[in-house]
């Protein structure tokens, strides 16, 4: 459970409502904003939380107003509804604040519906109470008490880079028999690092991790560390020169797992190598588990890390290319270069965990990344075949109805039926009925002790601790056990919104309407665009990786076709790009929303395949991390490419090899053979791109084996 974050929430609606009671004041609104803001609080970067808070402090505002105006009469209700809860569903797809948000941001626009007095007095009162509240939240949240959920997969991150690097001082003496016997104890410690780094961030207690930059860039880390892993073993091997007359001392021996083959005396270059390392490799546990005490601005491309990294790398290289003997087929250089690159994303993952931005190089570097473009995104999911977009209507329409039946039934309050609707209704059907039996057993259970509880308070002061309460231990188990956050927080919202003390009515009421605001919701999900079993979660990798090898075979076309003239390229960007650009934007955010729902979904006792369960899920997050980087580099690799047509059979490779995953990912079978190591050497084309294109090719490759041998077991 997590006790501070419920200890926080607890004490943000307590004082929240205690001020209102002392200025006799109605609490409901200000108690409702309160707990909103510390919800979608998820730690990490004062930019991104901030961006949570006031998303929620505006988006709420405006649902209020809309809400109390909507209250006038039924048609304004039914057009107002429609039209907004469509907007806020869809723009969940812009980003990560949106879609944490709006299922709150409905949530507050059906309560100022749902009240009794719909004046503009009362709606600005109402307001101003959310506001009021939500601001205070924020004040506890982001400077009196700040708590962090991301910290326990930070520091399991900062231990397999203390590791690495412990390895990384071994190498100078890895060919003696006490140094290859330290190697090989640490290489199967790191691999059960490794494995438990990635269960502590698909862990972690935050709303949309797979979103959530910090979840991402801590993938990328872990992800990175295994390639570094990679790279290190590639220097045990690779740092001995190639013809016996050139070993000055030592004797052979036999390595362990890991080290193949024979190990042999260690060249003068290998200690310089490992100084190099060290030296790289270093700052990035302690920049882990604390931010470093000058920000993030040492790991900047031109920061004092980076350059140095840089400028001895390039020295070591230049040092390697005089000596041929030591390295006659070029692989000692190349490691080099990909070590330089694993650690250039490793300070871009380092500078995004603590400034909240991902990283975007600027355009005179060697690489870059555009940043996505709202409109784009948007547009792309302005279709039918956007998974957002239908459950988008589909929500919308089930509000409406919601609406008309509470309206023609005259049950006061009634709007807890929509509310029930819109917080059980999800883009799947399996995800909307099994949420839907879990909540309304949740809440069910938690109606019958609020009406025990609505008859037995007698004082504001005995509802303000009920409710504090309440709101503790459901925010603890919000990510924990979702029938026990329904549990808890059922008397919470009923006794925070109750109209007056001992009115036991209200929970019925509510009991009443949270089942058949569910059955609405799942009645909906069954004849409105089901999204069957194809779309469920390696579907949408699979599809997603078939965008990206559409994307990359669609490069080959803008090459071939744009002329040198401005307009011509960009009207074949237009007609061959845009649309397929569109399309992985569109695939990723829908394997992101399916990934989300399941990562809160992974920690249910009453699921009989946790295990697989959670397994599936973080190699699915590492996917979908990489699925929008590789988007990312096709970019990049369209805008600085095309010079070099004879290289289309590479990329053409490329696009392949993403082909096979996606029908691996369809059929549950392990993606075909990869290529050897160094087959890029000899290409033409700027290497950064063309590597970072391998590079993540290969990540989405073995975490499709992961999946394919997961669904196997």
């Amino acid at each position: 459970m997590q006790w501070r974050r419920g200890l926080r929430a607890g004490l943000a609606v307590g004082v929240a409502m205690l001020v209102c009671l002392l200025l006799n004041h109605p609490m409901g609104w200000a108690a409702l904003g309160g707990l909103q803001v510390v919800m979608v609080d998820n730690g990490g970067p004062y930019r991104s939380r901030m961006a949570n808070v006031l998303t929620v402090l505006a988006g709420g505002s405006m649902a209020v107003g809309l809400g109390v105006l909507a209250g006038v009469n039924l048609p304004t209700a039914l057009v107002i509804t429609i039209l907004f809860c469509f907007t806020v569903t869809l723009a969940r797809v812009l980003s990560q604040p949106l879609a944490s948000s709006s299922v709150i941001i409905l949530v507050c626009y059906i309560v100022a519906y749902g009240n009794l007095v719909h004046t503009r007095a009362s709606g600005l009162q109402s307001t101003a109470d959310f506001v009021l509240g939500g601001l205070w939240a924020a004040a506890l949240t982001l400077v009196l008490w700040p708590v962090d959920p991301f910290r326990p997969a930070r520091n399991a991150v900062a231990d397999v880079y203390v590791i690495l690097g412990e390895l990384i001082h071994l190498l100078p003496t890895a060919h003696t028999p006490d140094g290859n016997r330290r190697f090989n104890e640490l290489l199967a410690r790191i691999r059960v690092l490794i494995e438990a780094a990635q269960q502590a961030i698909a862990a972690t207690p935050a709303r949309m991790t797979a979103r959530t930059i910090r979840a991402r860039n801590l993938s990328v880390l872990n992800e990175n560390a295994d390639l570094l892993l990679a790279r290190i073993l590639r220097f045990a091997e690779l740092g001995h020169n190639a013809t016996p007359s050139s070993i000055s001392s030592g004797t052979a021996i036999e390595a362990g797992d890991g080290l193949r083959g024979w190990l042999y005396a260690i060249p003068r270059h290998l200690g310089q190598i490992a100084a190099w390392l060290s030296a790289s490799i270093d700052p990035i546990a302690p920049a882990l588990r604390q931010r470093p005490p000058r920000g993030e601005s040492a790991f900047e491309p031109y920061g004092s890390l980076s350059v140095e990294m840089r400028r001895t790398e390039s020295h070591l290289e230049a040092s390697v290319a005089r000596d041929p003997a030591l390295d006659p087929n070029g692989h000692l250089a190349a490691t080099l270069r990909e070590s330089q690159l694993t650690f250039e994303v490793a300070y871009e993952a380092i500078r995004a965990i603590w400034s909240g931005v991902e990283s975007r190089r600027k355009e005179t570097a060697a690489f870059h990344e555009p940043a996505p473009d709202p409109q784009t995104i948007l547009r792309a999911n302005l279709s039918l075949n956007s998974v957002m977009f239908r459950h988008a209507l589909r929500l919308a329409a089930v509000v409406a109805i919601d609406e008309l039946v509470s309206h023609y039934i005259h049950i006061t309050h009634g709007y807890w039926l929509a509310m029930t609707s819109i917080i059980v209704l999800q883009p799947y059907t399996g995800e909307t009925v099994r949420r839907s039996g879990e909540r309304v057993l949740g809440t069910v259970a938690g109606a019958i002790l609020a009406a025990l509880l609505a008859a037995s308070i007698h004082s504001q002061a005995g509802l303000i601790a009920v409710v504090t309460v309440g709101a503790t231990f459901a925010v603890a188990l919000y990510t924990v056990n979702y029938p026990w956050y329904c549990f808890f927080l059922t008397p919470t919202i009923v006794l925070m919104t109750l109209p007056h003390l001992r009115d036991w009515h209200f929970a019925a009421v509510r009991m009443g309407m949270t089942g058949l605001g569910a059955g609405v919701a799942v009645l909906a999900m069954l004849l409105l665009w089901p999204e069957r079993e194809s779309l469920q979660l390696p579907g949408m990798l699979a599809r997603g990786a078939a965008a990206e090898a559409a994307y990359l075979r669609a490069t080959l076309a803008f090459w071939k076709s744009a002329s040198e003239e401005p307009e011509s390229r960009i009207a074949a960007e237009r007609s061959l790009l845009a649309p397929t650009r569109r399309r992985c934007g569109l695939t990723t955010t829908d394997a992101e929303e399916t990934l989300d729902h399941a990562l809160l979904e992974h920690a249910i006792p009453l699921n009989p395949a946790r295990d697989r369960t959670e397994r599936l899920n973080r190699a699915a997050l590492t996917f979908t991390t990489y699925l929008r980087r590789l988007t990312q580099t096709i970019t990049t690799l369209a805008a600085t490419g095309g010079s070099h047509l004879g290289d289309a059979s590479l990329i053409s490779g490329f696009a392949t090899r993403l082909e096979t995953v996606s029908h691996s990912l369809q059929e549950g079978e392990p993606p075909s053979p990869r290529p050897a190591e160094g087959w890029l050497d000899n290409s033409p084309m700027p290497s950064e791109p063309l590597s970072r294109l391998e590079w993540q090719i290969a990540v989405l490759e073995r975490s499709a084996d992961d999946i394919a041998s997961i669904r196997t077991t």
